[in-house]
């Protein structure tokens, strides 16, 4: 995409654009509506960063979740039924 863009601008300046004229035209700058289309870009993009962090948040709370919830016993095997279990074994 950075090649693609950096052409552009190599055939803008073969075609005697200035810097300014070749952003414009990489801005929707040539059509009708163009302060619609940034607009839309610009609402797009923040669109995907807001996602982008709320899915974080949610991932990262969900990590940092209890396992148990609460006033639950933790474990309901202990020491002794391992060594039980050795002893019926030998």
């Amino acid at each position: 995409m950075l090649n693609d863009i950096l052409k552009i601008f190599d055939i803008g300046k073969e075609l005697g654009l200035s810097k300014k004229e070749i952003i414009k035209l990489l801005i929707f700058d040539n059509s009708k509506h163009a302060y619609l289309w940034r607009l839309l870009l610009i609402i797009f993009m923040l669109l995907i960063l807001i996602g982008w962090y709320n899915s974080m948040l949610f991932l990262t709370s969900r990590i940092n979740e209890n396992v148990y919830p609460s006033n639950a016993a933790y474990a309901t095997i202990k020491i002794k039924n391992f060594k039980r279990k050795i002893r019926l074994i030998k």
